[in-house]
């Protein structure tokens, strides 16, 4: 996995902090996330921190404060508080960031002084919208790479002899990972009480996404055809 760092934090509602320094570990979530969708110099804006505000919308502004993008502040509330509740369950916590990106993504990682972050992005936004079951989806398999601790993995797929990150001995631990992120993500939401239909949803939607988009992340994450098969299996047994 590539780290990611120097990612930098400003928003309409809380004045600038001081530049932070993360250690990254890109896990992907739904899909993987690459260093350069997010530049070297990246923007975040904590979900917390942006939710606030009385208004209705924010316009998140970046290190310059240039407009960078307008966010329906009920959507951050509804998403807030569909991470605080996978929390509960899952008895791990984590800080939660927008950033920049037009193409689905989240990710979970690391920062500099060991705290847990998840991030999610506004192509990931638009897609799941106000419906909390999906977000609940996102954020538990998030949430699951930090409590199963997949950073161990990915740094030992690292230190394996190849010069090819993507190669079969490498990527195995990232879709070992993936597969269990998204069940132990499904059992988080169910126990919130989040319809499990929600992580079907999104993969279905998503996968119907990849057919138009260049590019794609088998490599590291199961097929999104098996991924929709197993999760509706899964749904089904764990709602009876």
């Amino acid at each position: 996995m590539t780290r990611c760092q120097t990612l930098r934090y400003r928003s309409r509602v809380a004045p600038a902090r001081p530049r932070l320094t993360l250690r990254w570990l890109i896990l992907g979530g739904l899909l993987l996330a690459h260093c350069g969708a997010f530049g070297q110099e990246s923007m975040s804006w904590k979900v917390k921190d942006l939710i606030q505000t009385r208004e209705t919308t924010i316009e998140l502004r970046d290190q310059r404060n240039h407009p960078v993008r307008k966010i329906d502040v009920a959507q951050l509330v509804y998403i807030y508080s569909v991470m605080a509740a996978i929390e509960e369950v899952a008895e791990i916590s984590a800080d939660l960031y927008v950033v920049p990106g037009n193409g689905p993504n989240a990710f979970a990682g690391s920062g500099r002084a060991g705290e847990n972050i998840v991030g999610i992005n506004f192509g990931m936004l638009d897609l799941v919208g106000k419906d909390v079951h999906e977000a609940a989806a996102i954020l538990g398999h998030e949430l699951a790479h930090l409590k199963l601790n997949h950073s161990e993995d990915a740094r030992k797929a690292q230190s394996l002899p190849q010069t090819n990150l993507f190669s079969a001995s490498a990527t195995r631990y990232s879709r070992d990972n993936e597969r269990e992120a998204d069940y132990l993500g499904m059992i988080w939401a169910i126990e919130a009480g989040y319809d499990p239909q929600g992580a079907v949803r999104v993969q279905e939607r998503l996968y119907k996404l990849s057919k138009t988009t260049v590019g794609g992340f088998s490599g590291s994450h199961p097929s999104s055809i098996e991924r929709i098969t197993v999760l509706k299996s899964l749904a089904r047994r764990l709602s009876r």
